[in-house]
């Protein structure tokens, strides 16, 4: 709907319209003319005063039913307006006359004033405002997966966990065998640490009293004892060293975990510092990188080789 349409229609309903710094509309109280005939309406004389004010405000009652009827915000419909009238008083301001239809005509006079010269007849259907759109509150919808049951979450840990392990112990047995086929059998738990590391760790419980305990220092002791001497006479060719630890516990628990599977390691140190978990070989040396690269595949380590 175009503004001046807008501004007729306001006018029929209200009786009343106000431009902006130009004037007032308003319709006679005394006459009657039916405003949703579908024919003509010959309108009387004098049916529509207009009161010519240069001072004359914003129209809140205009405003609000142009929001009504074009479904725009507030200042937006407001800023509509304030163009409308600024160009059509530019227009006035060249002789050019504002005509809106079922009003009449307006013009500049040569005094600089506004006259308004009324329509003959009139035909304006006032339409019903549209019913305005609210939007409808929008709730949040989360994407957190909800808490599962610990219960089955737990039951399921556990069975999966189970299958790993068996899947994993079968291919730890498959590869040792094809493998080790031609190896004479190893001693079975040869985890292996230097006297000379036996010998310091207990000097160093001995002489640091100080800053170590007595119970430390023979924990120290005693797992140190729990894995015997390197044998300096051990005829294997060479060793694959798996991985090093710093730490004497993690590298116990990895070496029993991988002897539980068949695997015939050897855990050595010989500074107490590094442990290291290595796999013993009585093969050529030629045939070392072979070995070193199927068996770094296999764990999934940088393996290397290390001679007796």
């Amino acid at each position: 709907m175009k503004m001046e349409q807008m501004i007729v229609q306001y006018l029929y309903s209200n009786k009343k319209v106000t431009l902006q710094e130009i004037g007032t509309f308003s319709i006679s109280s005394d006459i009657n003319i039916p405003v949703d005939s579908e024919k003509d309406t010959i309108m009387p004389e004098n049916y529509i005063e207009f009161k010519y004010d240069p001072k004359a405000g914003v129209d809140e009652g205009l405003i609000n039913y142009i929001v009504a009827n074009s479904r725009k915000i507030k200042p937006l419909a407001t800023s509509d307006l304030e163009s409308f009238i600024s160009l059509n008083k530019q227009f006035l301001n060249i002789g050019k006359p504002l005509v809106m239809e079922g009003l009449g005509t307006l013009h500049k006079t040569q005094a600089g004033d506004y006259a308004f010269t009324q329509a003959g007849t009139s035909h304006v259907m006032i339409q019903d405002a549209p019913k305005i759109v609210t939007e409808k509150i929008i709730e949040k919808v989360s994407f957190a997966t909800p808490p599962k049951e610990k219960s089955s979450s737990v039951n399921k840990i556990a069975i999966l966990g189970v299958l790993g392990f068996i899947v994993l112990g079968a291919i730890v047995l498959l590869a040792y065998y094809f493998m080790n086929k031609n190896n004479t059998n190893t001693s079975s738990g040869n985890a292996e640490i230097s006297t000379e590391a036996k010998d310091t760790a207990i000097n160093s419980a001995n002489t640091n009293t100080t800053t170590i305990d007595t119970s430390a220092a023979k924990k120290i002791i005693d797992s140190l004892a729990a894995i015997r001497p390197v044998n300096t006479s051990d005829t294997n060719s060479f060793y694959i060293v798996i991985k090093e630890f710093k730490d004497l516990a993690l590298a116990q628990k990895r070496y029993a975990i991988l002897t539980n599977y068949g695997n015939k390691l050897v855990l050595t140190t010989k500074d107490s510092i590094t442990y290291k978990l290595r796999m013993p070989f009585k093969k050529p040396l030629s045939d070392t990188l072979r070995v070193k690269d199927s068996i770094g595949i296999f764990f999934q380590a940088k393996t290397y080789v290390e001679l007796p």
